[in-house]
């Protein structure tokens, strides 16, 4: 397990959460450094807080969406992952997807099973919205199932040779995990995890 509890942002929030409610609060700024910005606030009905990050890439549209369909890909910009596999391709358009991060001593290990299903809203965007599949594959001795997340992902062609793209997120961890340590680190988890994806696609 790796020690800093810092490092736990991106093993926790990997399946990433989308909800709107009339009852949520606005957006605060919480970070925005190198090109890459995010925002955070508590939604109804969760107790850990919602995140929206976006980074703009110099890259093609069906580059940046390859990144998250191929896992080997997504395990490279997903750091703090043990495993990170598709379980099943049901069409071009839907896969399920597993992955199993990394949490730091005491912490229990997290997985997470994700149904992630592919649209194009228009021409140049391409829309991922992502549900929890917990009962997809029976738990693993030793490692806390994550029951609740929702989120998406959404790539977007600026048509200047650069693609925007957008993750926004919420998350039930299970387990015995305090709020408080998870939201701490919200922030880090997706930032990193866009940075990574950026320095991916633009191979630096």
């Amino acid at each position: 397990m790796s020690t800093p509890v810092l490092s736990f942002a991106f093993s926790l929030l990997l399946l990433l959460a989308f909800s709107t409610t009339a009852e949520a609060q606005k957006w605060t700024n919480a970070k925005n450094k190198g090109g890459v910005d995010i925002k955070t606030r508590f939604i109804e009905g969760w107790s850990t807080k919602q995140y929206r990050g976006s980074v703009t890439v110099k890259t093609t549209l069906a580059e940046a969406v390859d990144v998250y369909r191929d896992p080997v890909k997504r395990k490279k910009y997903m750091k703090r992952s043990i495993e990170v596999s598709n379980l099943k391709v049901v069409s071009k358009n839907e896969i399920i997807t597993y992955n199993l991060g990394d949490a730091p001593w005491p912490v229990t290990d997290r997985d997470n099973i994700t149904r992630s299903v592919f649209t194009t809203p228009s021409p140049d965007v391409v829309l991922v919205t992502m549900t929890s599949l917990p009962d997809f594959i029976p738990a693993k001795s030793g490692v806390v199932r994550i029951p609740r997340t929702k989120g998406y992902w959404r790539f977007t062609d600026l048509k200047n040779g650069t693609v925007k793209i957008e993750l926004q997120s919420v998350a039930d961890l299970g387990g015995s995990v305090p709020d408080w340590v998870v939201n701490s680190v919200i922030v880090d988890g997706p930032f990193e995890t866009l940075s990574a994806m950026r320095d991916l696609l633009e191979k630096k």
